[in-house]
């Protein structure tokens, strides 16, 4: 009996574990809200879901070529996070978006609960 219980009470908190792992939502991130913004500002806004995506990535791979020091990994999950955030902006927050890098950031950056 008390090796059972043993055996429950080793087992029980891997199981909360790995049914947090697995659980867990994605964390976004919020550089792909930037890279959004590049590719609204210096590609203009692309005809479909498919060719955002394709830019988005043509946008982190460039950035990772060419002068971050820090590389940014692809992730398909917030890449798409990001398109999505984009696609949901209302008409007034989408002509703000295209008025320059900055106005854009100021949209599609989520709001910190102060």
């Amino acid at each position: 009996m008390k090796r059972q219980t043993t055996a429950c009470l080793i087992l029980l908190p891997i199981v909360a574990i790995a049914l947090y792992f697995f659980f867990k939502p994605h964390r976004q991130d919020p550089h792909y809200y930037a890279a959004v913004c590049v590719v609204i500002d210096a590609m203009g806004e692309p005809a479909s879901a498919t060719d955002f995506a394709d830019k988005l990535h043509d946008v982190i791979i460039n950035e990772n070529s060419s002068y971050a020091v820090d590389k940014v990994a692809f992730d398909r999950q917030s890449a798409q996070g990001a398109i999505q955030r984009y696609m949901k902006l209302n008409d007034m927050e989408k002509t703000q978006a295209h008025q320059g890098m900055d106005a854009c950031l100021a949209v599609m950056m989520p709001k910190q609960p102060e």
